[in-house]
């Protein structure tokens, strides 16, 4: 639901929305920003980690991200956001601030966790920070795990600032040439793949897995947050 007419969002918000409001707001990086939101409407809700929420950005404009964190039972939920300062839902993102209120949609999506797998392999770039965290932290102890962010070269730091356990690789001229670069380097047999970020990159990369490193089909689950020339996804 990328876009709705102002009267129609008007008139669903009140019936499907959860209210909350913005109690914090950090600054992790230059362009990346963790907000929490917390709300009684937040509690007791069915939710799977990897699953992602809906936000009205503008009168007309609603973006999903996925939460790094849902505590159900205390009702706090939060969003790393990645501030590209390409569209509303950046602009949006940049300008919470704490006491703000927010309607939030969801949860929803199919993305989850496979608790049965002896290992896990994690792709993804900058937006997938959140979904990584969420998932990585509702994994069954102890665990096989190996993954790789592709970040702006200066950027690594990043994964640190946010408690992902995986290995930051600097973007080169293409989206995607350095997670395939350090495919070729690691690969965890018997795992299941996370691939999520560019829609692009996820195709290469699902290529890769399944000619050169044998991965089994059912093995391999995405989610393109976004493409190139596209909005909304």
């Amino acid at each position: 639901m990328p876009e709705m007419p102002a009267v129609l969002a008007n008139t669903l918000m009140p019936w499907f929305a959860k209210p909350s409001h913005v109690s914090r707001v950090e600054t992790l990086a230059p362009g990346l920003r963790r907000v929490r939101f917390e709300g009684a409407s937040l509690r007791g809700v069915s939710y799977e980690a990897g699953q992602e929420v809906e936000f009205r950005v503008s009168p007309t404009e609603f973006r999903h991200y996925t939460p790094s964190l849902w505590d159900v039972e205390s009702g706090v939920l939060e969003v790393v956001f990645y501030l590209h300062g390409q569209g509303p839902g950046s602009a949006w993102a940049e300008a919470l601030e704490p006491g703000d209120a927010v309607d939030i949609l969801g949860p929803g999506g199919r993305l989850s966790v496979d608790a049965d797998a002896p290992a896990h392999l994690f792709l993804g770039d900058e937006t997938c920070l959140g979904l990584f965290q969420a998932m990585i932290r509702a994994l069954p102890s102890p665990l096989r795990l190996l993954g790789a962010v592709e970040v702006a070269p200066g950027a690594e730091d990043w994964l640190a600032r946010t408690g992902v356990p995986l290995t930051a690789v600097a973007r080169r001229a293409s989206r995607g040439e350095a997670l395939s670069a350090w495919l070729e380097q690691n690969v965890l047999p018997g795992a299941t793949c996370y691939l999520a970020g560019h829609a692009g990159s996820i195709v290469a990369l699902r290529k890769q897995l399944l000619e050169r490193h044998g991965c089994a089909r059912r093995s391999l689950r995405s989610k393109a947050y976004w493409a190139d020339g596209k909005r909304g996804l």
